[in-house]
């Protein structure tokens, strides 16, 4: 009996041990998004195996696949990075590490380490580096107020549109001038990058695309009058 007590309180203890011995993540957040490409990871673990100079961490970071989680990342994917003899609980991503991509999911853990064998290692998380992503505006609002914007252009063509109450009805007047104010032809052709979500934008907003393959370098001037008289106009550069 009092060997079967013996035993029962030897695996509490180890029980309890591996418990008190348990990694835990703080920063970034399980499924974080974050920011910087140069982040500051931490964690806390309660040192109750060996002695403080004895152990040390190993930080491991992994991308990640589309559907896939930190788990699976960590298990099959190549490293990342992975830094081992860390005697804090801190550890800032380095200037000259493999460089984090925006946009894309990484896979992050530790794992603990006493006399060079690890002992245990803490749940795998993930974050996301985040940033949004600014596309070039695709089309020039036309407004009756003078704007001092000037649009930069390829020598494909000009994508504009004007914004008014009403839906023009197809009776407009266009006029182009050079930065001389000469006239310069006007040909309208095709939108062919309108696309859906443009076309359902509500009534008032009409889609235009000016030919300027024919056109020198230079700064113009695009004047549109619609049926009610209002002027419209705004200036792009052709480089």
């Amino acid at each position: 009996m009092k060997t079967i007590y013996l035993l029962l309180f030897f695996i509490l203890n180890s029980l309890s041990s591996i418990g008190q011995d348990a990694i835990t993540l703080i920063q970034p957040y399980d499924k974080d998004t974050i920011e910087t490409v140069y982040p500051v990871f931490s964690w806390y673990a309660t040192d109750f195996i060996g002695k403080r100079d004895e152990v040390q961490y190993i930080f491991t970071v992994v991308e990640l696949k589309k559907d896939q989680s930190a788990h699976a990342g960590l298990l099959v994917n190549t490293p990342l990075l992975r830094i081992g003899n860390i005697q804090v609980y801190q550890f800032s991503y380095p200037f000259d590490a493999p460089e984090l991509k925006y946009n894309h999911r990484y896979g992050w853990r530790v794992q603990k380490k006493v006399n060079g064998i690890i002992v245990t290692e803490s749940e795998s998380w993930e974050f996301i580096l985040y940033k949004k992503i600014v596309l070039p505006q695709k089309y020039a609002v036309l407004n009756t107020d003078f704007t001092s914007s000037i649009y930069d252009v390829n020598s494909e063509g000009f994508y504009f549109k004007l914004k008014s109450r009403y839906k023009s009805n197809g009776s407009l007047n266009y006029k182009v001038l050079n930065d001389k104010s000469e006239k310069i032809r006007v040909e309208l052709g095709k939108d062919e990058k309108l696309g859906q979500d443009e076309e359902l934008e509500q009534t008032g907003r009409d889609f235009y695309f000016l030919k300027t393959n024919s056109y020198p370098q230079g700064t113009y001037t695009l004047i549109v009058k619609d049926q009610k008289g209002n002027t419209y106009n705004t200036r792009f550069r052709i480089k």
